[in-house]
């Protein structure tokens, strides 16, 4: 698929300059937004929320400066997309543009009870032809604050987050503590030059070669040979999803470290060949795609920088390893899909599955399942992780905002279909060296049955692989 070609302006909108199509990582995003039934929020939030408690003697007018430099800093901010609002959900993907001016930061009051107001503020929709991003300071006591930004997902991704807050972090204590030699902040990495790049001709002929071989690899692994469930037919549009616990002792989790080292691989690939094989197990199948987000940074100056670097990246795996060759395919398997982060999602699944109409495709339609490792892998990062930094004369903290995904409705057949059929195992490295985590499911389709038998048998393949440490 080719780049789409930039409309001519409309009347009325002659200053606007000429739109951008959408970078590789945002494509995703953009299909994602798609899949859900309503008008957006109204079945899932795609914010990128934060909200910092502020304790102290704060300097709103520094504040407000600090934020508009950070905000003209870092351009995917001040992005906003192009067209009629009227016609975004269309399957034509929109074209972006840059807004002049940075975010404005509005003031209110905070209620006694916060954490329902502050949701509410954080899943509110967007003017996406506006901006794709909003603040709030509020005010609960003249020495408590709370900071709340909100920022689409097509421009801010979870590593986005520490990067704002420090940059914010610097700005501020600049402006308060008067020192002129201060130093800056860095020089920006633009997001824009990154999207100009992506679409240069040298660079789409290279990532559509990539993209036809990624795309035959998927097929040939069953990508939308979707896991059966134990109902007939296709699930209704509205699901309901439950989690079954799962959790490996500390000593359990030391064993299988220990067996990661020797065969040198990573705990991911590790723990990707045991879910694989619990998987095959109880599905019969001897081949298996599994999906997870990549932070996407991949150059160092990607990591200074706020945007959506993130991309969904697939892992094939054949099943007929066993023993030491299992690991060894998992972790090639692992490192290849790494490399395929910068490849389009939404064209990679248009070629692998085809499109119907305008059906926007779920996140993990090419797979069969989700293995996501947080806090040893550096690929899914913690969402729940305090990212503040300190600020001139203040106590910061980032308060959680936990919103209620467990009842979701699906606006296509197909992004229903592929969201019902697939499980989502969520692991967590604890401070203590536990393994503990979730196997999140739809009730309907797989039910909690299927779910602990499939954590049954990874609980059988891990205690296999698990190597005695005086071994």
């Amino acid at each position: 698929m080719t780049t789409p070609p930039v409309p001519p302006p409309s009347p009325g909108h002659h200053s606007r300059p000429p739109g951008l199509p959408l970078s590789s990582r945002q494509e995703w995003c953009w299909e994602w937004h798609r899949c859900y039934a309503g008008t957006y929020p109204a079945a899932v939030s795609l914010d990128c929320s934060t909200a910092l408690r502020l304790l102290g003697p704060l300097d709103t007018g520094a504040l407000r400066d600090a934020f508009a430099e950070v905000t003209l800093r870092h351009d995917a901010l001040r992005l906003r997309l192009d067209g009629d609002p009227d016609r975004i959900g269309g399957v034509v993907h929109p074209l972006q543009s840059l807004r002049a001016t940075p975010l404005p930061l509005d003031e209110a009051e905070l209620p006694p009870t916060p954490h329902a107001f502050l949701v509410d503020l954080s899943t509110r929709p967007f003017p996406v032809t506006e901006h794709l991003g909003r603040a709030r300071l509020l005010r609960a006591a003249p020495d408590h604050h709370v900071l709340l930004t909100s920022f689409h997902h097509l421009v801010f991704d979870a590593a986005s987050h520490g990067v704002f807050l420090a940059d914010l972090a610097h700005a501020y204590d600049r402006r308060v503590t008067g020192v002129r030699d201060a130093p800056a902040l860095r020089s920006p990495f633009s997001y824009l030059d990154l999207v100009r790049a992506e679409n240069t001709p040298r660079s789409l002929a290279e990532r559509a070669r990539r993209l036809t071989e990624r795309a035959a690899t998927l097929r040939a692994h069953g990508a939308g040979d979707l896991l059966p469930g134990r109902t007939p037919g296709p699930p209704a549009l509205s699901h309901r999803y439950e989690e079954e616990p799962f959790a490996l002792s500390a000593a359990h989790t030391r064993r299988l470290l220990h067996t990661a080292r020797a065969a040198r691989v990573g705990l991911y690939a590790l723990l990707a060949a045991a879910f694989a094989a619990a998987l095959g197990r109880h599905f019969d199948r001897d081949r298996l795609i599994l999906s997870t987000p990549s932070h996407g940074r991949l150059r160092p100056e990607h990591r200074g920088a706020v945007g959506d670097f993130a991309n969904m990246v697939q892992i094939p795996l054949d099943l007929s390893h066993d023993g030491p060759g299992a690991l060894r395919h998992a972790h090639e398997a692992v490192r290849a899909a790494a490399a395929t982060v910068d490849l389009p999602f939404a064209r990679l699944a248009e070629s692998v599955l085809g499109r119907t109409g305008a059906d926007g495709f779920y996140r993990y339609a090419l797979a069969h399942a989700e293995l996501r490792l947080h806090g040893v892998t550096g690929w899914a990062l913690d969402p729940y992780r305090d990212d503040a930094r300190p600020m001139h004369g203040l106590r910061t903290a980032v308060l959680p905002l936990r919103q209620d995904f467990s009842r979701l409705a699906y606006a296509t057949r197909q992004s229903s279909d592929a969201a019902a059929a697939t499980l989502s195992l969520s692991l967590t490295m604890t401070p203590d060296a536990r393994l503990t985590g979730t196997l999140r499911h739809e009730t309907t389709h797989h039910g909690p049955r299927t779910a602990r038998t499939i954590l049954t048998h990874l609980h059988h393949h891990l205690t296999t692989l698990a190597t005695p440490l005086d071994a």
